[in-house]
């Protein structure tokens, strides 16, 4: 069973007193006063107050003023009772703070109309004002959000141009401080490791925490301190804003987001850095082959210039030795037609030298483009 609203009633005439608890106490919970004095006096809090207008001392319109003034009585109605229906009187009671009038003898269904419709006109304003706070949390949430997400889309656009890993670390740290946190990020790269906060290098008390923590899961909390661990990134925050859940939740959400990307980042980073490596390294190999191969060249190409003048130096020196034997006609042309295939022989051998040096001078060509290609994706 609900509760029932409680009403007050302030009325100097006993009789009057007792006929309006009696006509109200099976719906409601009643409290009656014999004065405005005394029920000023009272803490208790109600839900609608039936106030006489002509009492003794302090009357029923200075009595609404002084409860209008209260804490608990600027949203409860106030139903003037009065013997007297004129129009100054109801001008009154409304300057004085009265949502509404009676006019004694009090009838019944009256009294019970006019209370309930007191009551629940309250009771709505009462749930659209609590509707209205509902939303102006719900709106400034969003908003909060909207703030705390633009804070994550401009890291993500900032890390994307980072090119170290301290500017990672660097974002990471703005970050932070963007939503009003302590704490220190320790990124690790493959040959280089960064610690920083947000005054500078990171204390030896965070990096003892975050060395301790590092391989106790991806989330950790305790109170304030939350630890967040990827494979190369690492976030300490030390000022978690416990007295908000709600708040809490949705930084560890964009921390995680945050501290996820950078990894990614880092990881990219890495793999940037290595192909810079590799391609210095290929760049060295290349230099050293091309040289080599230039050399072999240069050595080709004299062996061969040698061998064609030696060659031809000793073919004349036999025409002239062959001369001088007395060798038949028979024997002279026989001789000529050997050395005949010599030459021809020793000439193919040389075209197919001159050849291998074009085929070199190729690979030599094709290796300094590649050498010049850019290797990064």
């Amino acid at each position: 069973m609900s509760q029932l609203f409680r009403v007050a009633i302030v009325e100097d005439n006993p009789p009057q007193r007792m006929i309006l608890t009696r006509l109200l106490e099976k719906d409601y919970q009643v409290e009656s006063f014999d004065s405005g004095t005394a029920f000023l006096a009272s803490e208790a809090s109600f839900d609608a107050v039936l106030l006489d207008i002509e009492m003794p001392g302090l009357s029923g319109y200075d009595t609404c003023r002084r409860f209008r003034e209260q804490a608990r009585g600027a949203e409860i109605p106030v139903i003037f009772v009065s013997a007297h229906d004129t129009t100054p009187e109801r001008v009154a009671a409304y300057d004085a703070g009265g949502d509404d009038f009676l006019t004694k003898p009090i009838a019944a269904h009256e009294l019970r109309h006019k209370l309930g419709n007191a009551i629940e006109l309250r009771e709505k304003v009462r749930t659209l004002a609590s509707q209205s706070t509902d939303a102006q949390r719900v709106a400034f949430a969003a908003m909060t959000s909207m703030g705390d997400l633009g804070v994550v889309i401009e890291f993500l656009r900032k890390s994307a141009q980072a090119t170290s890993y301290s500017a990672i670390a660097a974002r990471l740290v703005a970050a932070m401080k963007a939503w009003g946190l302590q704490g220190a990020v320790q990124v690790r790269g493959r040959h280089e490791q960064v610690a920083l906060n947000a005054e500078g290098p990171m204390t030896a008390m965070q990096a003892a925490v975050l060395e301790k923590l590092r391989d106790i899961g991806r989330i950790f909390e305790m109170g304030s301190r939350a630890v967040i661990n990827f494979d190369h990134v690492s976030l300490l925050v030390e000022n978690l804003p416990v007295d908000d859940p709600d708040k809490v939740g949705r930084l560890r959400d964009h921390l995680a987001v945050l501290t996820e990307s950078a990894d990614m980042r880092m990881a990219a980073l890495d793999a940037a850095i290595e192909r810079d490596l590799q391609k210095q390294g290929i760049e060295a190999a290349l230099d050293e082959l091309k040289a080599a191969m230039q050399q072999a060249t240069r050595h080709s190409g004299t062996s061969h210039r040698k061998g064609q003048a030696v060659l031809l130096e000793s073919i004349e020196q036999l025409g002239r030795t062959i001369l001088t034997l007395g060798l038949t006609e028979v024997q002279v042309d026989y001789m000529d037609d050997l050395i005949r295939h010599a030459v021809d022989d020793t000439q193919r051998y040389f075209d197919e030298v001159a050849e291998s040096e074009n085929d070199f001078a190729d690979v030599i060509t094709r290796l300094q483009r590649l050498a010049q290609a850019d290797y990064r994706l």
